[in-house]
């Protein structure tokens, strides 16, 4: 929690950016969401309305063209400024933390260089820090895009079916069971991932420093041996990580797609009852 909460230091001079983008998300998303209504309308006031063919033909030109316009001409750019605005609020964010964690890094002593490979330093400031972008992007936009999403959804399927509606979340809970304990663990293999990556870089950047002596004492065989069991650590860890991922996604993905097959079944059960 302490360096979740030193991170928002980091965040906080960006959090309007972060709303606004936020918002826009909640535009991108919601416009799809016109397409079941726009099914809605078409099936129920239009084929099975009480209208001429000519009426029918007119109100569905009209429906469609609206519908065009909103996917051909403002969809495109709320999904430009959304993408656009994460990565720049993402992208700034990384800026200020390797600015600061270099003002640090001059500030260690020599005791902590003698007993720290520079390597893993770099690794530092390059490679972790360009992973907690996803931190700021799918932790603090998405996230709470995603609750919004579903909370606006969810009231407007109780508006329409409340039966149905129940039926269509009862995975919800199998969801968000699965995503902590498929995606917690999944952490902690990406944090082993990560440091099996700086000894990696930071055992290359000594030996290419060092490349001349290695050469000068014909000791490249060696060498080949020391860094093969690196990369093979490395290795070994990755497709740990790669083989849990997998494993999540697919059982969340599962989980997933029986939602829509309940649905399709109680739905399927209520016509053939007359509702």
């Amino acid at each position: 929690m302490g360096s979740i909460k030193r991170y928002m230091q980091f965040v906080k001079p960006y959090k309007w950016q972060i709303i606004g983008t936020v918002f826009i998300g909640l535009l991108k998303f919601g416009i799809p969401l016109l397409i079941p209504l726009l099914s809605k309308y078409v099936v129920d006031d239009i084929i099975n309305g009480n209208l001429t063919t000519e009426e029918k033909t007119e109100h569905l030109l009209w429906a469609m063209g609206i519908m065009v316009f909103i996917f051909v001409a403002i969809r495109p750019p709320i999904e430009y400024y959304r993408q656009y605005f994460a990565q720049w609020t993402g992208t700034k964010i990384l800026y200020d933390i390797r600015n600061n964690l270099f003002t640090h890094v001059q500030k260690l002593s020599f005791k902590y260089y003698s007993n720290t490979r520079v390597g893993e330093v770099i690794s530092r400031m390059i490679t972790d820090v360009e992973q907690t972008k996803n931190f700021v992007i799918t932790g603090l936009m998405n996230l709470w895009l995603d609750i919004a999403t579903i909370a606006i959804v969810i009231v407007i399927m109780f508006t329409m079916d409340v039966k149905l509606t129940i039926v269509s979340i009862l995975m919800l809970p199998f969801y968000a069971f699965s995503i902590k304990h498929f995606f917690g663990k999944l952490r902690i293999y990406t944090r082993v991932r990560s440091q099996a990556l700086a000894d990696v870089q930071s055992h290359l950047h000594e030996r290419v420093s060092g490349m001349s002596v290695i050469k000068s004492f014909a000791i490249e065989d060696r060498e080949q041996e020391l860094f093969a069991k690196q990369n093979k650590n490395f290795l070994d860890k990755a497709l740990k990580h790669t083989s849990w991922n997998a494993k999540s996604f697919a059982v969340v993905n599962t989980i997933t797609d029986i939602a829509p097959l309940l649905v399709i079944g109680f739905a399927g059960y209520q016509v053939i009852q007359g509702q």
